[in-house]
């Protein structure tokens, strides 16, 4: 992608923050904000599917139209509609150390190499194979990932912060998404929406946009370098050993707790060292 169009695509991401905060009441808009790696663009696909309206993607120009608009954003007070996913903040790192390596791997931009290699040097230790040695490189990983994130510009702990208990923020768990997305969304729609949910309709939406669907495997079935990884809840514990637990505990262990993944920090003393 050049860096013209690069740079088109942020300046409408601003102006379109700047018209969701100032006239998104006009249009209006519906919100799916995320962590980055949380699954937010699955969740938007629903929501939009389901309501029959448009989910920009990547446009040039500011958006201007009753339409789903996904993003990393910081909280404003002024916008309304907003669905807010959260998600197991060690899948989230997991998913967030391979989308690193596709992108170093196969870069999307001319800029990828150079921007992760800043915000994540421990993929590119010559001695180490990030594919194969996740277990050894992981907490490194974890420490840069919450210093310097990608996508964001604000720590996983500090962006939960920010939108989970504010008003018009609905939220939403990727894990009850994987149990039962239908009765998930059957749920959070109405209080945005204002009106009853057609489960018929819904259970049309949650099947094209299933997993099976849009990738043609099994969830938990990986492809390397694929966008759609896994599908699964849970499989960070397939990479983490004691250390990369007492690296994210110390860092993100009190959002964890308080989102209810755990109820203490004595997950890390059952990890493999």
């Amino acid at each position: 992608m050049s860096r013209v169009r690069l740079n088109l695509e942020r300046a409408s991401s601003h102006a379109t923050r700047l018209v969701g905060a100032l006239w998104g009441e006009t249009f209006p808009f519906y919100y799916v904000m995320e962590y980055p790696k949380s699954g937010g663009t699955w969740l938007a696909q629903m929501i939009a599917d389901y309501l029959q309206i448009p989910r920009p993607q990547k446009p040039i120009f500011p958006i201007g139209f009753r339409s789903v608009i996904h993003g990393h954003w910081s909280y404003s007070p002024r916008l309304r509609r907003v669905f807010y996913l959260v998600r197991d903040g060690r899948d989230v790192v997991v998913s967030s150390y391979f989308r690193a390596i596709g992108e170093i791997e196969h870069p999307p931009f001319a800029n990828s190499r150079s921007y992760y290699r800043k915000r994540f040097p421990s993929l590119f230790d010559p001695t180490k194979d990030p594919r194969k040695d996740v277990r050894e490189i992981l907490p490194r990983f974890i420490c840069e990932w919450s210093t310097r994130p990608a996508g964001t510009r604000h720590p996983w702990p500090a962006h939960i912060a920010m939108w989970v208990d504010k008003p018009h923020v609905v939220v939403v768990r990727y894990e009850d998404l994987l149990e039962d997305a239908v009765s998930t969304l059957a749920r959070a729609l109405p209080t945005h929406t204002g009106r009853e949910v057609d489960l018929d309709a819904l259970r049309i939406t949650v099947e094209k946009f299933s997993f099976e669907r849009q990738a043609g495997r099994k969830r938990g079935v990986e492809v390397p370098g694929a966008v759609l990884r896994k599908g699964v809840a849970g499989d960070w514990r397939n990479h983490f050993t004691r250390a990369a637990g007492a690296a994210f505990h110390a860092r993100c262990g009190a959002t964890l707790v308080n989102l209810g993944y755990e109820r203490d920090g004595g997950w890390v003393d059952a990890l493999p060292d």
